[in-house]
C-alpha cells in the first residue's frame, strides 16, 4: 500500500468532485493512463467495470441541459462543419 501525500490526495479528491469519481477511481486512471504511455500492458481483468447509476445519469444529464447553448449553429451546420474536408 502506497500513502499519498496530503497534496496528492487532496487534488485527486477535487478532481473527483468535478467528474463524480472518488479518489481512488481517479487516482486509478491516471495510473493506468500513465501505463498505457509507457508501454505497460494491463490485463483486462484489471480494468474496473463499473455498474451504471440511473439516478447518476439524470443528474449529469441535469446538469449538462440546464447550461446555456453557447454555440448558435444549427445541429446540421455543426456536422457539416465537423465532418468538411476543411483545415
Amino acid at each position: 500500500m502506497t500513502t499519498l501525500s496530503p497534496e496528492t490526495e487532496r487534488l485527486a479528491r477535487l478532481v473527483g468532485a468535478q467528474t463524480g469519481k472518488t479518489a481512488e477511481e481517479v487516482i486509478r486512471a491516471a495510473v493506468e493512463a500513465h501505463a498505457r504511455i509507457a508501454g505497460v500492458e494491463i490485463p483486462e481483468a484489471a480494468h474496473s467495470r463499473m455498474e451504471i447509476d440511473p439516478a447518476r445519469v439524470r443528474e449529469i444529464t441535469g446538469r449538462v441541459t440546464s447550461r446555456p447553448l453557447l454555440d448558435k449553429r444549427s445541429p446540421r451546420d455543426i456536422l457539416d462543419e465537423a465532418w468538411s474536408h476543411r483545415g
